[in-house]
């Protein structure tokens, strides 16, 4: 069962249900929030510039956090609330993946590519995804309910991996 205080639980099963639950979980918190997730956040930095003569050279370092705009510690809480949340919803185990990470953009890429794999994997599935889908026909047994059921896991999928199965399609299916 969902709260609106408490992320969804995630222990390393039905990734893709887990990550539709907690994208919406971010959000809810702040649109801020998941914009962290989405874009990233890096450290507010300065440049400085040395050098004598002919040869200056210019160095970025981290600026210290005591003078930071209170936009820079505005966007920096966001990232926090997100990582926070990420940290909290996920297993001990699924943890050990994300514990040293220091954005929440890093944390759910890091869970994304472990549970979904990279490019070439999510174009795999999704191909097999597809094939499954075309392939699909109502058995003379079969309810409609569970028909819907199946082909609703594979459209499911098919959205989840980046690439929605056009509602024509979906209806023609039935």
């Amino acid at each position: 069962m969902g709260s609106v205080s408490d992320p969804p639980h995630f222990d390393g099963d039905n990734y893709a249900a887990w990550k539709a639950k907690m994208k919406s979980f971010l959000w809810a918190l702040d649109d801020r929030v998941w914009l962290a997730v989405e874009e990233g956040w890096e450290p507010p930095t300065i440049s400085e510039t040395k050098g004598e003569g002919q040869f200056y050279v210019t160095i970025s370092m981290l600026k210290p956090r005591r003078q930071w705009s209170e936009d820079e510690r505005s966007i920096s809480t966001f990232n926090q609330k997100a990582l926070n949340a990420l940290f909290t919803a996920v297993s001990p185990e699924q943890f050990n993946y994300i514990s040293k990470c220091t954005t929440a953009k890093e944390a759910w890429d890091i869970l994304e590519v472990t549970h979904e794999g990279n490019s070439t994997v999510k174009e795999s599935k999704l191909q097999n995804l597809i094939t499954q889908f075309e392939n699909m026909k109502m058995l003379d047994d079969e309810s409609f309910s569970d028909f819907y059921a199946k082909l609703s896991v594979i459209a499911n999928g098919c959205h989840n991996l980046g690439d929605s199965i056009p509602e024509i399609e979906l209806l023609q299916k039935f």
